[in-house]
C-alpha cells in the first residue's frame, strides 16, 4: 500500500470515464500496480519457495530456523518493505518467512483482494506448518486477520498502519471514480462476485472481537494513507491488544524506524519458549 492511495488501501488509479461502469471500477479496485522501483528482499541463506494455493502460486523467501515469523507487506508493496524487521528477527534467532501477496512481486495473478489474499495465506500456512509470529503492514494486516479468523494459527501478531473497514475504502474509491451511491452499491456487488465475500463483512475490528492472540498495533499520527483512528478502533476491539502511537513516520517510514523495529522485536520475543 502506497501513499498515492490515500482513498483506498486496495486500489489502483480510479477508472477515467464519463460514466464508468461499476464492474470496471471494481476491477480497477482489485488491480495493484507494480512498484516503480522494485527491490528484491535478500537474506543470507535465504531459500525461495513457491506454494500452490487456491489463488495461484505464491512466492516466498524463507531464511533461518524455527520459530518462524511471517512478514506481510501492504497493497502495491513488496517484501523488501519489511527488510529491517527481517534482519532484526534473524539476529534475534528467529526464522523469517516473507510472502508476496497474490498479484504482487513474484506471486501469480493480476488481481487480488483481502479475502483472496487471506485464502492464499492460509494455504501457505497449511503447507509450511504453524507460525510463531506475524508482522503485517497496511493491507497486509486485514489479510492476516482474515486468515486468523478462518483458523490460521499464529501465536503473536504485530499490525502496523492497519486499515479498519474495507467497505469504507471501497466506497471512497468508487466516489473518486465518479460513481454515485446507487452505482457504488453495484460496484460492491461486483466485488462480492469476485472475492466470494461481501466487502461489508471485511472489517478488522469485527474480526478482532473473536481473536485472543497477543497483538501489538503501531501507527503514526501523521499517516495520510490510513488514519490513526483506524488503529484506535482496531486495538480497542482486540482483547488485551497493545497500542503504540508514534509521530512523524507517516505510512512508510514507520517500517524503518529503529525504535519501531526494536519495539516489534521485543514484543515478538516476549514469552518465547
Amino acid at each position: 500500500m502506497t501513499s498515492r492511495m490515500s482513498s483506498s488501501p486496495a486500489a489502483s488509479e480510479p477508472v477515467s470515464a464519463v460514466r464508468p461502469e461499476p464492474a470496471s471500477v471494481a476491477r480497477a479496485f482489485l488491480t495493484p500496480r507494480r512498484p516503480s522501483r522494485p527491490r528484491a528482499l535478500t537474506l543470507d541463506g535465504g531459500e525461495t519457495l513457491r506454494i500452490a494455493t487456491p489463488e495461484g502460486e505464491i512466492a516466498l523467501l524463507r531464511a533461518g530456523a524455527a520459530p518462524l515469523v511471517l512478514l506481510l507487506h501492504g497493497w502495491e508493496g513488496q517484501a523488501s518493505d519489511l527488510a529491517a524487521f527481517a534482519a532484526a528477527l534473524l539476529e534475534a534467532g528467529f526464522g523469517v518467512l516473507a510472502m508476496d501477496l497474490p498479484a504482487h512481486g513474484a506471486s501469480a495473478g493480476a488481481q487480488s483482494s483481502i479475502p483472496q489474499a487471506a485464502r492464499a495465506l492460509r494455504a501457505v500456512s497449511d503447507a509450511l506448518g504453524p507460525l510463531y509470529g506475524a508482522i503485517a503492514h497496511s493491507l497486509g494486516a486485514p489479510v492476516l486477520v482474515e486468515a486468523l479468523h478462518a483458523g490460521m494459527a499464529v501465536s503473536r501478531v504485530v499490525l502496523i498502519a492497519a486499515p479498519a473497514h474495507y467497505e469504507r475504502y471501497a466506497r471512497a474509491f468508487a466516489a473518486a471514480a465518479g460513481l454515485d451511491a446507487h452505482r457504488a452499491d453495484a460496484m460492491l456487488a461486483s466485488l462480492r462476485d469476485v472475492m466470494g465475500v461481501d466487502v461489508r463483512e471485511v472489517s478488522l475490528p469485527a474480526r478482532a472481537l473473536h481473536l485472543r492472540q497477543p497483538a501489538l498495533f503501531i501507527h503514526s499520527g501523521d499517516d495520510r494513507v490510513v488514519p490513526i483512528e483506524d488503529c484506535l478502533t482496531n486495538a480497542a476491539a482486540w482483547s488485551g491488544a497493545r497500542h503504540m502511537r508514534v509521530e512523524g513516520l507517516g505510512h512508510g517510514r514507520i517500517l524503518t524506524d529503529p525504535v519501531v523495529v526494536a519495539s516489534v522485536i521485543r514484543f515478538i520475543t516476549t514469552n518465547t519458549d
